[in-house]
């Protein structure tokens, strides 16, 4: 009776298991290597399914031929185990079948290997990513006014069926490239630059990236997003971010927001086309019509953008001093700033954006 009801919890637990499986199997991620949306994710998610049939049915063969052998050999009254010494037929089989499924496995793979490693075309959109602790400086070469770089952070803006060539650096520590949806991941190395596999987006939207090489104690909230979008939407985009904004009207809000702004921001981050040139921090030029802030973790609006000006380690992990790289890290303002002044900087860097 005790085993009796053993063998029905396993049966119940094995049911259960199956159920979940299958219903995790249906959830949607925004990060799933499952939804390919380029032509190089397109060949990973092949071999991804190569490797799950193949190893699907020899996990099957096995269990069959388990369940078999388990039947047809079991103890039994009267009936005396047979000795068995070996059997050259079935040992010539299992030494076959693997090396077979193997070639299956490996040859697709050794080639789609082999294809990453392919120069971009003439055509190909060249852009720079370098990693820091812990955000991403995104760099256009020969994009920016008068054919110079044009510089951005955290979001990086290309246009759709347009073959996309990426070069990793790090400013500090190890970090990794990763848009599953877009292109395999890829570490970012200080000293020693790596390129990904060139790659073509198929599909317009928003697509969700981050670092995957722990690389601090701010690693999981290093996080980035590609937006893909038609190419007369990202040429209008390059033209803004070349475009010095127009000047705030005297008196106003914005106004008293760029003042102190230039008084307290400039020296570490940029904004074009004004006095504000710092490099030690993201480049704020368009900020308010990015998506995020912080690197990618939280929506750009009004009540968090200050809170970030405010006191940036609410949010998110960042010591004091000087990082890795040796550049200092974000002050806070909670008690340099009224709560007046934090608003207007807000209103300020949110009032640039792209029409």
């Amino acid at each position: 009776m005790a085993l009796h009801r053993r063998l029905g919890r396993l049966k119940l637990i094995t049911i259960a298991s199956m159920v979940l499986a299958v219903l995790v199997a249906g959830c949607d991620a925004p990060q799933t290597t499952f939804d390919p949306s380029s032509d190089a994710t397109d060949k990973i998610h092949t071999l991804y399914i190569l490797v799950i049939v193949v190893s699907g049915l020899i996990g099957t063969a096995v269990l069959i031929a388990l369940a078999y052998l388990l039947y047809r050999f079991r103890a039994r009254p009267g009936v005396p185990a047979k000795q068995i010494h070996g059997n050259n037929t079935l040992e010539i089989i299992w030494t076959i079948l693997p090396i077979l499924a193997l070639v299956m496995v490996g040859v697709p793979t050794v080639f789609a290997i082999a294809g990453a490693q392919r120069a971009p075309s003439e055509d190909a959109l060249h852009i720079n990513v370098i990693g820091h602790q812990w955000w991403f400086e995104v760099e256009y070469p020969g994009l920016g006014p008068d054919g110079e770089s044009l510089m951005t952070a955290n979001e990086i803006h290309v246009p759709i069926g347009r073959e996309v060539a990426i070069h990793l650096t790090s400013n500090d520590v190890i970090h990794s490239f990763w848009v599953p949806r877009l292109i395999g991941k890829t570490d970012m190395v200080p000293n020693h630059p790596n390129d990904l596999e060139v790659f073509t987006p198929k599909e317009i939207g928003v697509f969700y990236g981050q670092c995957a090489e722990f690389c601090g104690s701010a690693h999981a909230m290093m996080r980035f997003r590609v937006i893909v979008e038609p190419t007369a939407k990202f040429e209008n985009w390059v033209e803004a971010l070349q475009t010095a904004p127009e000047p705030s009207d005297e008196g106003t809000f914005i106004a008293s927001g760029q003042d102190v702004f230039m008084g307290n921001c400039s020296s570490c981050h940029k904004i074009y086309g004004t006095a504000a040139q710092g490099i030690i921090g993201p480049d704020l030029t368009r900020f308010g019509s990015r998506l995020t802030l912080g690197a990618g973790i939280l929506d750009n609006t009004s009540e968090n953008a200050e809170a970030w000006i405010r006191n940036v380690r609410d949010l998110k992990p960042i010591p004091e001093g000087i990082l890795g790289s040796g550049r200092p890290a974000m002050p806070t303002f909670n008690e340099v700033l009224s709560d007046a002044e934090i608003a207007a900087v807000s209103a300020y860097i949110r009032s640039q954006t792209v029409e």
